[in-house]
């Protein structure tokens, strides 16, 4: 187990574990100026996953691009076999490198859930033929798991995409010394992301994404899992390591960093809070709708639908204005 290395817990899985990368390379960065850097905003609404109907308010390219933004050079692979993937883990480990997997936390058994959901971040910091010690931001300790368990984790085929044994490594943790080119580059990623869709499957559509979602909640009561579908989306706002607003207060809290290297419209950080607390008050009103008797879950999502359409109204907007700002 690396001996070096200091877990610290966070808000969300990955901006937690590139904020404990941060630490044990000396970058100095909190978990919102990781996540802001990752430009790891977005929304994606998307018919699969653990429901009917799933959504998502974090774009899935968050760790890479921090990296690529900041210059750190790093191996990445997928695909792989379980014991060459197992080898190249423990041959950086030996090496005193965490590696981040990519995993389904449903095998995990401390997390003692019965829900599917992947990729969920964590930093592998120890492991041998037997066990694994994890650095997993959701948790104030590290966690053990068994080798086995790992493994089912690591190749899981449900979630958003297969696993396939995904991992990262830094291999020279070398950053940019003037960090306010990387803050421009990431918040204009970010508005771009989401004014432009993307093209594959569960790429962050952005505020398309948010039309389409408001446009279809009125009709979830024709889905067999309408409850399952407004509660997984309450909880991807809300619980599942999002920082509450669907994401947008941990980069709300990045824009008030960001400010002070670039130049970005007055007010920024504390619209987005607001913004955020609308996208809270929309969890509660899908809250609502998974608890509701069938009879009352129409107008219950009729009312959700009016709050998603003002909510991509009002980033729309936000996010054209910082576009704006920064190109």
């Amino acid at each position: 187990m690396l001996t070096r290395y200091e877990h610290a817990p966070g808000a969300h899985c990955g901006s937690s574990s590139l904020r404990n990368l941060a630490a044990h390379y000396g970058w100095g960065f909190d978990e919102p100026f990781c996540f802001g850097l990752g430009a790891g905003l977005g929304f994606g609404y998307y018919e699969g996953g653990p429901a009917s109907r799933t959504i998502m308010g974090r774009n899935g390219r968050l760790e890479t691009f921090f990296f690529d933004n900041l210059g750190v050079d790093y191996v990445e692979r997928s695909g792989q076999e379980w014991p060459a993937a197992w080898d190249d883990v423990r041959a950086r480990l030996d090496a005193g490198t965490p590696v981040m997997l990519f995993v389904d936390l449903y095998y995990l058994d401390y997390f003692d859930t019965s829900t599917h959901f992947g990729p969920h971040v964590v930093l592998c910091i120890g492991g041998d033929e037997d066990e694994v010690v994890l650095s997993d931001g959701e948790f104030d300790e590290r966690q053990t798991v068994g080798t086995d368990d790992l493994r089912r984790a690591w190749n899981s085929e449900h979630g958003f995409a297969p696993l396939e044994n995904h991992w990262l490594a830094v291999t020279d943790p070398t950053v940019l010394e003037d960090v306010a080119p990387a803050v421009r580059a990431a918040v204009e990623r970010t508005a771009t992301v989401m004014l432009d869709s993307g093209d594959s499957a569960w790429d962050t559509q952005g505020v398309a994404g948010i039309r389409q979602f408001a446009e279809e909640l009125p009709d979830w009561h024709r889905f067999e899992d309408t409850e399952w579908c407004a509660r997984f989306a309450y909880q991807n706002v809300e619980r599942r390591g999002t920082g509450g607003g669907a994401f947008r207060r941990l980069y709300a809290d990045f824009l008030d960093q960001a400010s002070s290297a670039v130049e970005l419209p007055e007010g920024s950080s504390d619209r987005l809070h607001a913004i955020a607390d609308d996208w809270t008050a929309l969890a509660g009103t899908l809250k609502d709708v998974s608890e509701a008797d069938p009879d009352e879950q129409r107008g219950k999502l009729e009312r959700a639908g009016e709050q998603a359409t003002a909510l991509a109204d009002e980033e729309s907007a936000f996010f054209g204005r910082l576009r704006d700002a920064v190109r």
